[in-house]
């Protein structure tokens, strides 16, 4: 009633539910739902206003799995109703905190000091209950949900989208679930989801989405599980390794993944839906492995405007310097680029990891030379992570690092010689090989316009 009469909102079932859930004493709430759902902007505002108009000297501290969801998302939606609350009861809003003239107040922190979740406590007989509300939770560390328990709320809330199967929130519908309220929320309780967003998720990650940890998490609200919290699964790349789909052909891609130091320089080419790493090596003279790459390049067919480079670190200047030296021009690949599906991953990279993913599972992958157990170690050993946003992301180098695994190299020349053909087409035969005639090579700027001179 106070969403409907005072705020002029109306709240879906399972809105209602959440939040008539924190009216009694004791209350522990959980509430996973799929994206865009309006657990922020609808059940946590409505609370937080309550709260204080219930209670003018209660209390609230609220945290988030990332600060900018707060100063972004939940800030602003409270924002929209401060006129309702600062002339007649006198509230003062700013960046991080409301408060009222009873001494209540509404104080937000960030997940990055487990110092400041401890020390709350409420004290229900002076008029002042707590509660405790952690927005978007899949993302909160651990040692601040540590420091969470040792406060004596009044109601606790966890919301969030689903995340991988560990962790409090994870608990919190699993093995600790008598312990909880829970709300689980899918897209089809949410009326202002259009379903042509759900009919799309579904040709994008079909034909069997419902398998799909992005779908799932997306639309059908449920946790990432399992071998899953990889981006690309171990038991997919076994099932490519022991039953080989049959080699189709097609046209020909290379895609280099440039090292200089103790990394390694790796090529690989792809040839229809076949991938093979046809040079790897630590070489440190950076103008020797960039002509055995361009000379393999050239051995194994394959065309200048098919080739690409990761850009990133040193590629961009070993990539320049083999242009000049051999008329050779990489296309360039910057993984840190904005992702063609920007709504669902945070760059080119995880895009691409995700493509490669799809395909070891429709089983379009083919290794014809087998794969090495540091190679599969490489593209198996990867978690999927995500922004603040719900968009999904890699694990980055620096936490591989952290973690004592080796710079995915091989790994990344590999799911790039994928993404490099994703628009090829395949043939039922080889291509009838045509003699070379040589000729003048001039490099062009715009490779896209399909014009080579």
């Amino acid at each position: 009633m106070f969403a409907y009469r005072y705020l002029g909102m109306t709240l879906y079932p399972w809105q209602m539910e959440a939040v008539e859930a924190c009216r009694h004493r004791r209350a522990e709430v959980a509430v996973v739902a799929a994206n865009g759902s309006g657990k922020t902007a609808a059940v946590n505002v409505v609370l937080l206003l309550w709260w204080l108009y219930a209670f003018p000297k209660g209390r609230c501290a609220v945290t988030s799995g990332s600060w900018m969801q707060l100063e972004n998302q939940l800030w602003p939606a409270l924002r929209v109703h401060e006129h309702l609350f600062s002339s007649l009861l006198g509230w003062k809003f700013n960046d991080t905190e409301i408060s009222t003239p009873q001494g209540g107040f509404v104080k937000a922190f960030s997940t990055k000091e487990p110092g400041r979740a401890e020390g709350y406590h409420e004290n229900v007989a002076a008029g002042a209950p707590l509660m405790v509300m952690v927005d978007e939770a899949k993302s909160v560390p651990e040692p601040i949900f540590d420091a969470l328990n040792r406060c004596t709320p009044t109601v606790r809330i966890m919301t969030s989208s689903p995340g991988l199967d560990s962790g409090t929130f994870f608990r919190a519908f699993n093995e600790d679930r008598a312990a909880w309220h829970t709300v689980e929320v899918d897209a089809w309780m949410c009326p202002h989801i259009p379903p042509e967003r759900i009919a799309r998720a579904q040709r994008i990650y079909g034909p069997d989405y419902e398998r799909n940890p992005i779908y799932r998490s997306m639309i059908m609200g449920k946790f990432t599980t399992g071998d899953d919290s990889n981006m690309v699964p171990r038991r997919y790349v076994e099932e490519a390794l022991m039953h080989r789909p049959a080699e189709r052909f097609g046209d020909k891609f290379a895609a280099v993944d440039w090292a200089a130091g103790g990394d390694e320089t790796v090529l690989v080419v792809r040839c229809g839906n076949a991938l093979r790493i046809v040079y790897k090596d630590r070489e440190r003279d950076t103008v020797r492995s960039s002509n055995r790459v361009v000379a393999l390049c050239r051995e194994h067919g394959v065309e200048p405007w098919n080739a690409w480079g990761d850009v990133c670190g040193m590629g961009i200047a070993i990539m320049q310097a083999a242009r000049d030296r051999s008329d050779w021009r990489f296309r360039e690949f910057n993984g840190g680029a904005a992702a063609g599906d920007a709504d669902h991953f945070v760059n080119l990279n995880a895009e691409a990891w995700f493509y490669f993913r799809q395909s070891l599972e429709r089983g379009e992958v083919c290794f014809p030379d087998g794969l090495d157990r540091e190679t599969v170690t490489q593209l198996c050993d990867r978690k999927m992570e995500w922004d603040k946003k719900g968009r999904y992301k890699l694990e980055s180098k620096p936490d591989l690092a952290a973690r004592g695994v080796h710079s995915p190299d091989r790994a990344d020349a590999l799911v790039m010689a994928w993404w490099a053909g994703r628009f090829a087409s395949y043939y039922d035969e080889p291509a009838v090989e045509v003699p070379v005639v040589p000729r003048e090579y001039v490099p062009v700027d715009d490779w896209d316009a399909g014009v080579v001179l």
